[in-house]
């Protein structure tokens, strides 16, 4: 029999049990284990999934209530959304695609459980790099982007059973969402936020910015279509910033003059008219997103040619191309992209050197051999399946 505590009122150490498996709170990991809770009750922790008295494996649960008085239709919408993520996940079979591992509802509580990576996220070595102010080597920046380059085309080129193409875009491909694993290997997380056309999705009316406004594509933050080329202009900006510490949509990049120039009166429109759409949408904007959507209407070939200077052949083309800001002038396929990465990097650099490296640059903090520990960010970041997530029916263009 179904038991469960719901999550959003009993921080016990049962979450739910669903035929032979339960699931509970990680205590051992307590300072993260609440990883996060929105105003509506979603929540996601760290768990132990349990077979009997055995532990079997380390897992994130997301969950969420039946109800909120709050605000009934946006919990509906969510819970719909959070039950499309789990849907699309059993199409995503990549080794470099963390898992979702079950969809569940008991009493009323729906349950996402996921695999949870142990390594260490791309965000904290490009932080580690940055206080022992040693860059990470162009191999290892090549060997990343060749990795998460495969698992988008894996994602990108996904057919339903009757073989028409799913449409995936994940739509928030940025260095929180990117780790490197216990033995090297290098893990896409969360498409929680993805497109697709599966069937009976629910249609956004406001075309808006989705995922981290620091990595999203110029057509995402300008409320544009997005395709599979957006999510290789965000893999640009995380090797970028992995491999020069410095970013396209910093304002602290552009000269004044350059600016006032660049804000011709259709620019503006574009500006002011993402900034209210992204202002509308979201209850906790960053103060950054709308430089970020002011740089996006903003940054010149010239801007690319400057920040991608520093980086040594051939990664420097590769990045170049990845940031154009119109699609067409991009990589056009992830394939395309994989396979100059990999012609870049060579057979003298995979799992093996990327640990090496990595010890290195945490500088002793975590030293063991076999293990790259997790992070003081625990496991997956937190993931918030709002009502701006709810994406097109299928044929749409959201």
């Amino acid at each position: 029999m179904s038991t469960s505590r719901p999550p959003w009122r009993v921080p016990g150490v049962l979450l739910f049990s669903q035929g032979d498996l339960s699931y509970e709170l990680d205590l051992s990991r307590e300072v993260v284990a609440d990883l996060a809770q929105s105003r509506l009750g979603e929540r996601t922790v760290l768990a132990w999934e349990r077979k009997g008295q055995k532990r079997t494996r380390p897992v994130i649960v997301r969950s969420l209530p039946p109800s909120s008085a709050l605000d009934p239709e946006a919990l509906a919408r969510m819970r719909a959304r959070l039950s499309e993520e789990a849907r699309l996940a059993a199409y995503l079979e990549d080794p470099r695609i963390a898992r979702v591992l079950g969809c569940y509802e008991v009493e009323g509580v729906l349950y996402v459980v996921s695999e949870r990576v142990e390594g260490t996220s791309i965000n904290t070595l490009i932080s580690y790099s940055l206080q022992r102010k040693v860059f990470l080597s162009p191999e290892f920046c090549l060997y990343v982007g060749a990795e998460v380059a495969s698992a988008l085309h894996h994602a990108h080129t996904r057919t339903n059973e009757s073989g028409a193409p799913l449409g995936i875009v994940h739509r928030d491909v940025n260095p929180t969402r990117i780790y490197l694993g216990t033995l090297g290997e290098v893990v896409l997380t969360d498409f929680a936020r993805a497109r697709s056309l599966l069937p009976g999705r629910v249609e956004t009316s406001i075309p808006r910015p989705h995922g981290e406004a620091f990595y999203c594509s110029p057509e995402g933050l300008l409320g544009e279509p997005m395709d599979p080329r957006s999510d290789l202009f965000a893999l640009g900006l995380v090797l970028l910033e992995l491999a020069t510490w410095r970013h396209l949509y910093s304002t602290s990049n552009a000269r004044p003059e350059d600016l006032e120039r660049a804000l011709t009166p259709e620019a503006k429109r574009q500006v002011l008219e993402a900034t209210i759409n992204a202002l509308d949408g979201y209850e906790n904007l960053p103060d950054y997103a709308e430089d970020c959507i002011l740089r996006a209407a903003t940054f010149a070939p010239q801007d690319v040619e400057e920040l991608t200077q520093r980086l040594a052949h051939p990664l420097r083309s590769i990045v170049r191309k990845l940031i154009q800001r119109k699609p067409q002038d991009r990589y056009q396929t992830a394939a395309e992209l994989a396979a100059d990465l990999r012609a870049a990097l060579g057979d003298s650099y995979g799992p093996e050197q990327a640990l090496e490296e990595i010890y290195c640059s945490l500088d002793g903090a975590r030293r063991s051999r076999r293990v790259v520990g997790p992070t003081n960010e625990g496991a997956l970041p937190p993931v918030f399946v709002t009502d701006d997530d709810i994406i097109t029916a299928p044929g749409g263009t959201d």
